[in-house]
């Protein structure tokens, strides 16, 4: 392993937490996994251990984390298996170059706190936590490497250039798949509906989140701890082809843009390899064929979850915290089918 860098994928069976892996795999001499963790997906994280061969593995639900001990015997790893409360031990007894956090919940803030103050650099996905710790990431910027494309894509802009000279930062989105759909019709949309997303291969409730905007008004709100520009320079435009990332404008006019076919494994990579580019073959994408890239304003009345999120941006303090897990709540209980789709935003207002 001399060389590689040595990683902890927090949330490892989830949608960026597969194709974190899938980027492990295709770079073996750049990466290797030293730890594993997962919620309730014992089945895939055996597997993953088996792939991979961590120094240590760890689930969060109790019953999972049995099942997960007794495949791991069926295949005879002796790896230890860890709780959430054994984790700061587990992560003291390894040779960690970057905690990757692909998990969404907001009971690894601490973890997560308390890695950034040992000085290592962090590709972190999670809008959640991100939003959770607010402005205690302060002292932390230069060590955060998001993944997420649109918030990859402003950071990739930014690339030496002054915060001060930001006119505004344009986050794109593909508008879910409600963009063209009558206000007056979601009362009747099904969840199935609501994770038929156009663009992208998410999870469950970041899908949602893509249907009603959500997504958006959470990035608007990270932008402005990443990267320390203030909301009122962030705003969305949608576009549906989902090839422009995200765009920054500078006080000269001038427009940065960062342009890909949509694959999550290219912003993954980017926070891996960083400041450096590593060659894949996944990314190809073709203007020719595309033809054009169309952009609109978000329709107010269709998404007013932007205004929720940049009244919530605009107070700070724990607000966004508060939208966030009230945003959870809501679309967890859509998912369920105790709501229709349009109360998921008058829950969290």
């Amino acid at each position: 392993m001399t060389g590689s860098k040595g990683l902890v994928l927090f949330g490892s069976t989830g949608s960026i937490g597969t194709q974190m892996l899938d980027v492990v795999r295709a770079q073996p001499e750049r990466y290797h996994i030293v730890g594993l963790t997962a919620h309730t997906n014992d089945e895939l994280l055996a597997e993953q251990a088996v792939a991979f061969r961590p120094r240590f593995v760890a689930m969060s639900d109790d019953a999972a984390r049995e099942r997960l001990m007794i495949r791991l015997e069926r295949h005879d790893l002796r790896i230890p298996v860890a709780s959430d409360e054994d984790l700061p031990s587990m992560l003291s007894r390894v040779a960690l170059d970057m905690p990757v956090v692909a998990a969404a919940s907001t009971d690894l803030a601490q973890v997560v706190y308390d890695l950034l103050r040992l000085g290592l650099p962090m590709a972190i996905a999670s809008k959640e936590l991100l939003i959770t710790l607010g402005d205690l990431l302060e002292p932390f910027r230069a060590q955060l490497r998001p993944i997420d494309s649109e918030l990859s894509a402003v950071w990739q802009c930014l690339a030496g250039e002054d915060p001060e000279t930001v006119e505004r930062v344009v986050l794109t989105a593909s508008g879910g798949p409600f963009r063209t759909k009558p206000a007056a019709e979601l009362n009747d949309v099904t969840a199935a509906q609501a994770l038929q997303h156009p663009s992208w291969r998410m999870g469950r409730k970041v899908t949602v989140d893509s249907a009603t905007l959500f997504n958006k008004g959470l990035e608007m709100i990270e932008a402005r701890w990443l990267f320390d520009i203030g909301i009122e320079r962030v705003g969305v435009l949608v576009h549906p082809q989902s090839i422009v990332h995200s765009m920054v404008e500078f006080v000269d006019g001038a427009l940065l843009a960062q342009l890909s076919t949509p694959d999550m494994c290219l912003p993954i990579q980017y926070a891996l390899t960083y400041p450096d580019r590593a060659p894949s073959e996944r990314v190809q994408t073709n203007f020719a064929k595309l033809g054009s890239l169309t952009f609109e304003e978000p329709d107010a009345e269709r998404f007013p979850a932007l205004k929720l999120a940049r009244r919530a941006g605009e107070v700070g303090g724990t607000l966004p915290s508060v939208l966030n897990a009230a945003n959870e709540v809501a679309v967890a209980a859509f998912l369920n089918r105790k709501i229709n789709f349009p109360q998921i935003t008058e829950i969290v207002r």
